[in-house]
């Protein structure tokens, strides 16, 4: 019963645990960006209308910056990278792409504003990965499209994963250029509505939307410019400390995808750094992960405070070539196709 639950612990972005409590959220999105407050007493759950025990206690854990939250700081516990004796990276992909890079002794993060589209928004037939939604996909050079749905039911959109797949899918089988632009005439699946090109990706008999699900020229557009934000977010923070991608030992990808992601599609589209794939791991929702372990362990709430107290975060507005990297990464899977060697060679390879 809801009475029983005595404590809530909770490990959102910094806006999201201002609107939470009622803070003053509007100046985060002014410069300098700051916040009205990082690090929070417990609250009477009761008082932010959550129903549990009447003398129910609501904890925040604590954040970092305006766009640096406490889902980060419970992510970096929660996948072991300030425990590392190696340096790690930690991409966290949401609305705001966060990146972490470190270890034991020091931790430095920035964040990528890269739009919500690889949570399924601002994606025309975009949606959370909850049942139906399409998370992953493979595209043949003939067009033939095979998909799973989370579920295993019939689809009514897609999340993250599968639009990765889908984006490298596309590009892979010839349908789109480096742009991101849909090629008419490579398949019959590409047509042209209302003045806008689209591939069907499931034809509506085939959907539990009531309509063709499709992805358009605008959401290819979004998603090229959320996976360039990104990578160049992770570009300029190793740039900063003077790394190297090839100096990271793990990277770690973070958010919420579905039950996978295809680490070689990610690549495949420039959305993380070319490493070999063992260098890559997909850790799903830490967020969810280091909220669980403080609300369970007094000493972990501790460690997790420690972890945000001595973060440093790093402005990308402040380095002058970040909007040249991310102009860079705006194609597939980068304009310096140097940066992906093995992407090419496997492209080189098909041909």
């Amino acid at each position: 019963d809801s009475q029983d639950i005595t404590v809530i612990v909770a490990a959102g972005n910094t806006a999201m645990l201002h609107l939470l409590l009622s803070l003053p959220a509007e100046n985060i999105r002014k410069q300098p960006y700051v916040g009205a407050a990082y690090r929070l007493p417990p609250f009477r759950a009761a008082e932010v209308g959550l129903q549990i025990n009447a003398r129910g206690l609501l904890y925040c854990l604590p954040c970092v910056a305006g766009f640096v939250g406490a889902d980060i700081v419970a992510g970096i516990y929660a996948s072991g990278l300030a425990d590392s004796e190696e340096i790690r990276m930690l991409i966290d992909i949401g609305t705001n792409g966060e990146i972490v890079i470190g270890n034991k002794d020091w931790m430095i993060t920035c964040s990528a504003s890269a739009g919500p589209a690889f949570e399924g928004s601002g994606v025309k037939c975009g949606m959370k990965a909850t049942r139906g939604a399409i998370e992953r996909v493979l595209i043949s050079p003939e067009g033939n499209v095979n998909y799973r749905a989370v579920g295993n039911t019939k689809p009514r959109g897609i999340c993250g994963s599968g639009l990765i797949d889908l984006v490298a899918g596309l590009y892979e089988a010839g349908f789109i250029d480096r742009s991101g632009n849909l090629l008419p005439g490579t398949t019959d699946r590409i047509r042209e509505r209302d003045g806008v090109l689209e591939f069907v990706l499931v034809p509506r008999a085939r959907s539990d939307a009531g309509k063709d699900l499709v992805v358009t020229q605008p959401d290819l557009e979004n998603l090229l410019a959320a996976k360039a934000a990104i990578y160049a977010g992770a570009q300029v923070l190793a740039k900063s400390t003077g790394l190297d991608f090839d100096e990271i030992e793990t990277i770690y990808i973070a958010g919420g995808f579905g039950n996978d992601l295809d680490r070689e599609k990610a690549i495949a589209i420039g959305l993380i750094p070319d490493l070999p794939l063992e260098k890559v791991r997909f850790v799903g929702n830490t967020a969810i992960l280091g909220a669980r372990l403080a609300l369970l362990s007094e000493d972990i709430w501790n460690e997790i405070e420690h972890i945000a107290q001595s973060i440093t975060y790093y402005d990308l507005i402040s380095y002058p070539y970040y909007y040249d990297e991310f102009q860079a990464a705006r194609f597939i899977p980068h304009t310096d196709l140097g940066r992906f060697s093995s992407v090419t060679e496997k492209l080189e390879e098909c041909a």
